[in-house]
């Protein structure tokens, strides 16, 4: 039978969460037939493995272990491009998981649909099963769109979309290796193939919110700087040097944008770091790089009234001066930064 979805589920040491991921996708019969599962064990030290290859042995028409050297989430995901036979390829971390009930209905979708990009909504989960949120996409559902209808300033994120995997054969899609924060990758570059996509008004992942450890995490934030500069920085090579229309350009830079901002926030107002020489680093390459994305770093603003970049950059002070920390701590939202 053929597959309409190849789920991709990069795999490090994930033995607390993996069973109850892997469960969510043993669904109808009939779904399961046109579903792929590839679970890529990175390296992983722990029991990951040998829960995945339990699945793997039950049904093993839909579950299929890929065990490879450590390489970090995006050569997980190259490896399962490599060996993806869905029509339609998805990304599900593996301490989140599926809506069972609503991943057989979505499956059989992908099998009639032709669009280049299927989006669904997802759900904020805590450890005990809560639900913390449920964003909701903006756009109409159940028909056909034009990629114009996405807006580049409202959410979008990696839990959402399926990408049909033709898309990304053609441009030879890879994420950068070694190091994390490439889901932003995933809503970046594959976007420049997308003509048409529609809104399928259903739940389909559930995305565990609040684990200590997560890239989200404050700590990891802190001690991972230096590998957000480096994928912003591949996704501002891409910007540069992919020829598209002004719609695909203006979401591409909007995204981009949304990610240097959190590198020069979290630098130079948050001072979760304490050398700013990478930074500094990190800017001057910017700007050879991708001019345009140099400039719309410069005019960062703090309450709307301190040009926080450009004053770094022209005193390339090594810690943030007091008094713009203060303004900062007091802003009651982050939405005061332009």
């Amino acid at each position: 039978m053929d597959k309409s979805l190849t789920i991709i589920i990069p795999t490090y040491n994930m033995e607390r969460y993996l069973e109850k991921c892997l469960s969510s996708l043993v669904v109808d019969p009939e779904a399961m037939g046109r579903l792929e599962v590839l679970v890529v064990i990175d390296g992983a030290t722990d029991r990951s493995e040998e829960i995945a290859r339990r699945f793997e042995s039950a049904h093993p028409e839909t579950f299929r272990v890929i065990s490879k050297e450590n390489g970090n989430y995006g050569s997980c995901i190259n490896r399962g491009l490599q060996e993806a036979r869905g029509k339609y390829v998805k990304i599900l971390d593996a301490d989140d998981s599926a809506e069972s009930k609503n991943l057989e209905e979505f499956v059989k979708f992908l099998g009639e649909t032709d669009v280049d990009l299927v989006i669904t909504d997802y759900r904020k989960v805590g450890e005990d099963g809560g639900v913390v949120e449920s964003p909701k996409f903006y756009a109409p559902a159940g028909k056909d769109l034009p990629f114009a209808e996405i807006d580049p300033k409202l959410s979008m994120e990696m839990h959402m979309v399926a990408y049909k995997a033709e898309n990304l054969r053609k441009i030879g899609y890879r994420q950068t290796e070694k190091v994390s924060y490439t889901d932003q990758e995933w809503i970046f570059t594959p976007m420049t193939t997308v003509e048409t996509f529609r809104y399928v008004d259903t739940v389909v992942y559930n995305y565990l919110w609040g684990r200590e450890g997560q890239t989200m995490d404050e700590k990891v934030v802190a001690k991972s700087q230096d590998q957000l500069m480096k994928v912003c920085m591949a996704m501002a090579r891409t910007f540069e040097s992919t020829d598209t229309d002004s719609i695909h350009r203006a979401y591409l830079q909007e995204r981009l944008h949304k990610n240097l901002l959190r590198i020069y926030r979290n630098a130079l107002l948050r001072s979760i770091v304490s050398d700013l020489d990478p930074l500094a680093q990190f800017d001057s390459e910017l700007k050879r790089t991708s001019p345009t994305m140099y400039k719309v770093t410069g005019s960062y603003m703090l309450n709307h009234v301190f040009p926080y970049v450009k004053l770094w950059r022209i005193f390339r002070y090594k810690r943030t001066p007091a008094p713009l920390r203060r303004i900062y701590t007091g802003c009651k939202s982050v939405r005061k930064l332009k």
